[in-house]
């Protein structure tokens, strides 16, 4: 045991002591010779280490609708949160001198590629278990391809099939040692990148995995991966496949009402934990100490249209059909009335949803099958199969809300219409996946605009503005200028 804590511990300083974003393996040092060796270092996902295989993103969805956070709140932005203030704001300059000194999305996306690469480049050495090194290079190649999916929809213009051959991307790192160019590959070659990873280790990844494992690639999460990848590329065929097939392995949907005390507050949860979690098919975190309640906000209008099925009683009680109203938010009662001008998301949080694994650092984004219910009913609905499309929305549904309270949506509710059954399974996707830093993807993906309230003010983006766009940090262009800013 200490033999391979030692491996970790050299291995994990070589990565991080470096100044660049693009930590690399000393050329030539092998520190790893074991299968056993190299099944540490990919289940390096304590989120208690800043760098590790489980931390992705965090503020993304600032700069979408799903973030509405009240005046008082942007204003206390300040210092390491600089660039969220900017962000949200719409602002044409975000890292400013003054604010964070580096960007810990690009940077712990990069971290999971260098540490990938320099494993894939090493593991056909550990020949102890060749069954276990064709599970272990999967694993790894799922984790770098998440990586990239989170870069290239953070950092670059959304899939376009028309121009994404010469869009730029992101700088796409294959083998770090050789300290590469980081001129930006172009969107199609990162997608490509993206989808050769996954469908390349599809084969050699277990069906399940015990769910104190959660953050070891399976072969559901990757066909969830792979179909929220073609849902972005447009390619609802594949998309809707391929959130068959996880769906196929691992359909399974909490019965809130089952997981529910029956106390209208997001703490009266019956305890979940990371490890037990069966909604869960890959574990992903947010970046250590940084929260999305900080940001997921909604103001009172925003929260009851989103989330409209509930009746007020009268004015202490308010009767929620819907259980995530009262799960998912803080600022409601113990009988369901809001008590705020603003709901802050909080169902991921360590201290409500896994309030058992006892760690304050982080949030919760997995992937998880909800994402493959909507998105299977959103590419059933595009691909002309409205039936199927809504009976993915009503299996939903039914989970979430009060047992008898819950009609099923029927294709005559919606006039038989496609364009209804689109816009019916697009209203869910938001509901079911808000607080999964996911909503900027689709904002992007969809060509919607974007508004934000600032006290009196109102600061908005039309469809396609470059500002929804994250820029690089400027460290990392003073690096590195030929990664190229993305113009604002």
């Amino acid at each position: 045991m200490m033999k391979k804590l030692l491996i970790f511990i050299v291995l994990s300083t070589c990565l991080i002591s470096c100044n660049d974003f693009l930590e690399t393996f000393p050329k030539g040092q092998i520190v790893a010779k074991t299968t056993s060796d190299f099944r540490l270092l990919l289940d390096n996902a304590d989120t208690r280490y800043t760098h590790n295989l489980s931390q992705t993103s965090i503020y993304i969805d600032v700069v979408s609708d799903d973030s509405q956070v009240s005046y008082d709140t942007w204003v206390d932005w300040i210092d390491k949160r600089t660039h969220v203030k900017q962000l949200y704001a719409f602002e044409k300059e975000v890292w400013l001198p003054d604010g964070a000194s580096g960007d810990v999305v690009w940077k712990n996306a990069y971290y999971i590629s260098t540490l990938i690469s320099n494993i894939l480049d090493e593991i056909y050495r550990a020949d102890d278990n060749l069954r276990l090194q064709m599970q272990l290079t999967a694993e790894a190649r799922v984790h770098r391809a998440y990586a990239y999916l989170t870069l290239v929809n953070t950092y670059a213009k959304h899939y376009n099939a028309a121009t994404a051959a010469s869009d730029p991307g992101v700088p796409l790192i294959q083998n770090p040692v050789d300290l590469p160019s980081l001129e930006r590959a172009s969107v199609q070659k990162v997608y490509d990148f993206i989808l050769a990873d996954l469908l390349e280790s599809v084969d050699d990844l277990p069906e399940e995995v015990s769910q104190q494992y959660s953050h070891r690639p399976t072969k559901p999460a990757a066909y969830a991966i792979l179909a929220r990848t073609y849902l972005y590329m447009g390619n609802y065929e594949e998309a809707a496949l391929y959130a068959d097939k996880s769906l196929a392995m691992h359909p399974f949907l909490y019965d809130y009402n089952t997981i529910y005390t029956g106390n209208a507050s997001s703490d009266n949860l019956i305890g979940i934990s990371r490890t037990n979690d069966q909604e869960m098919l890959l574990h992903k975190t947010t970046t250590k100490g940084a929260h999305l309640r900080e940001y997921m906000q909604l103001d009172t209008i925003t929260f009851n249209t989103l989330y409209s099925d509930y009746t007020i009683v009268d004015t202490t009680t308010t009767q929620n059909r819907d259980l995530r109203r009262p799960l998912w938010f803080s600022n409601l009662n113990e009988n369901g009335k809001l008590l705020s001008e603003r709901v802050a998301y909080v169902f991921s949080d360590a201290s409500h949803r896994y309030a058992v694994d006892n760690d304050g650092n982080v949030d919760y984004t997995s992937v998880a099958t909800p994402e493959m219910y909507v998105t299977r009913a959103e590419s059933n609905a595009r691909l002309g199969k409205l039936q199927e499309a809504i009976n993915d929305i009503n299996e939903l549904r039914k989970h979430r809300f009060k047992t008898g309270s819950y009609t099923d949506v029927t294709l005559t509710d919606l006039e038989n219409n496609q364009q209804k059954v689109i816009e019916e399974t697009l209203l869910e996707r938001r509901r079911e996946l808000y607080g999964k830093d996911l909503r900027l993807f689709d904002i992007k993906r969809l060509q919607l605009a974007v508004e934000h309230s600032l006290g009196s003010e109102t600061k908005s983006v039309p469809a396609n503005d470059p500002k929804l766009i994250w820029p690089v940090h400027y460290e990392y262009l003073n690096l590195n200028p030929e990664i190229g800013q993305t113009p604002r």
